[in-house]
């Protein structure tokens, strides 16, 4: 039970509280998901897939899909309880009839997105392989990269759309309107990076950064019930602005030349598509549809150009 006292000050700021709990849930669930390794690691001793493939790439399969369905089977638990936690549900159904231009819409858009980042790349003398660190030969086997692609959806699909949207996007529009939940979900989301949730740092860093963050959030929120002069509020959030102005700039700062930049607006506008549909739907299968299209898009370009085939 929080104290009243610490309680009250939230009360009259409640965008502020639903946006510590949700920074809070999400720095508790990328913790939740590393810790899980052990688990991995001991059904992988116990059920020994490998051992079931007659191939090396079977047994990447076979392994690959062990660990995504320890980490899918704990995202989901922890997605369950913090909804049970805080009374809400989890919506499953899937979108209306009405709906469904918008979901082919959701689904096309980061196809397009990807073709221009490769075209842009080939313009500025790289690749769309090189930007998402693959490397192809002529003539490849495509069954590999297929195989690799559809591990990746196994296990960073369910993650992203019970992280970005089920969690955060869900917890932020209880207390703003759609726009402002659509915009900061992709603003967290969308920095961070939507195929990167599940590797996106170490437990202890994870923890610091979620504290820190919160805490920022926090004090202009307790200053605005303790001062009465607003400059004194206005000025303690500034923590908060440095900490927001440093992920954007540390983000943009971060890509590796012109095609480098498209490809990460490429992600920011997966996320803010998808939240879009997700306000309009309150369905998690737009979402779904289109990080699966993103993934598949980008995978899938990435070795038709590298293998020379386009």
């Amino acid at each position: 039970m929080v104290p009243t006292h610490v309680r009250a000050p939230f009360e009259e700021h409640p965008l502020a509280r639903e946006g510590a709990i949700a920074v809070a849930a999400f720095g508790a669930f990328v913790i939740w998901i590393h810790s899980l390794g052990p688990v991995a690691s001991a059904l992988q001793s116990v059920v020994r897939p490998g051992a079931f493939a007659a191939t090396g790439l079977g047994s990447l399969a076979a392994t690959g899909l062990t660990n995504s369905a320890v980490v899918v089977a704990g995202a989901v638990a922890f997605t369950a309880a913090y909804a049970r936690v805080r009374g809400r549900s989890v919506p499953l159904s899937l979108p209306d009839r009405s709906d469904l231009p918008l979901v082919a819409a959701v689904a096309v858009a980061p196809v397009a997105a990807v073709a221009v980042v490769a075209l842009l790349a080939g313009v500025t003398g790289t690749s769309l392989a090189a930007l998402t660190g693959s490397s192809y030969a002529p003539g490849v086997d495509p069954v590999g990269p297929a195989t690799v692609t559809g591990l990746v959806l196994a296990l960073g699909l369910p993650v992203y759309v019970l992280v970005a949207h089920a969690l955060v996007q869900r917890t932020l529009r209880s207390a703003a309107r759609p726009s402002v939940a659509i915009g900061l979900t992709t603003l967290l989301i969308g920095t961070i990076g939507p195929t990167d949730l599940v590797s996106s740092g170490r437990p202890l860093q994870v923890a610091a950064v979620t504290l820190s963050l919160v805490a920022a959030i926090a004090i202009p929120v307790f200053a605005a019930e303790a001062f009465d002069r607003a400059w004194l509020s206005a000025f303690c959030a500034v923590p908060l602005a440095v900490f927001a102005a440093a992920v954007v700039i540390q983000w943009a700062t971060g890509f590796d030349g012109v095609a480098g930049a498209a490809l990460g607006l490429a992600e920011v506008g997966l996320v803010a598509v998808s939240a879009y549909a997700y306000e309009r739907t309150d369905s998690l299968l737009p979402p779904a549809l289109a990080y699966a299209a993103f993934v598949g898009a980008r995978d899938g370009l990435s070795f038709l150009v590298g293998t020379g085939a386009i």
